[in-house]
């Protein structure tokens, strides 16, 4: 049986494909890994730097693209590293990096029908939406536990 966390069925995190990351989705349904990093319970800046971070230091190579997305005011793109794009969604209201996502999820189909994509997000709207899109989908705990984020040291 093939797992979301390795659609290819080999061993460990899969080698290629497209990894769509929920980030504040992941950083709430993992608080205890960036408890460091939280402000007053939530993530912020500093908690988003850190997955970020762990996301830079962490990654399996050679690897699937990283895409990781937070809801912003202002629509923002940086890469970190060769391998990972953090996207602010811009925009107004609710769900603006979940949108970001599924329009990732629907342009990526369109030009690599076969390539894997996984969505991480505990979202049960995201995730619906998603997998109706033909992606996979895992919860942020198993990405987590899967790439050892869980693991890497807060000073390196």
């Amino acid at each position: 049986m093939l797992s979301p966390l390795n659609p290819a069925g080999s061993e460990g995190p899969t080698q290629s494909g497209v990894w769509l990351l929920d980030g504040h989705n992941l950083l709430y349904a993992c608080r205890r890994a960036f408890a460091g990093q939280l402000a007053d319970g939530h993530p912020g800046t500093v908690a988003r730097a850190e997955l970020v971070r762990r996301l830079v230091t962490a990654r399996p190579e050679p690897g699937p693209a990283l895409f990781v997305y937070f809801d912003g005011a202002e629509p923002n793109t940086h890469s970190p590293a060769k391998h990972l794009q953090v996207v602010y969604s811009g925009g107004d209201g609710d769900q603006r990096a979940d949108d970001a996502i599924l329009r990732h999820v629907n342009a990526h189909r369109a030009d690599a029908p076969d390539t894997p994509i996984v969505v991480v997000t505990r979202d049960i709207r995201l995730a619906r939406r998603a997998r109706k899109r033909g992606a996979n989908v895992i919860d942020p705990g198993e990405f987590l536990q899967a790439w050892q984020l869980d693991e890497v040291d807060a000073h390196e």
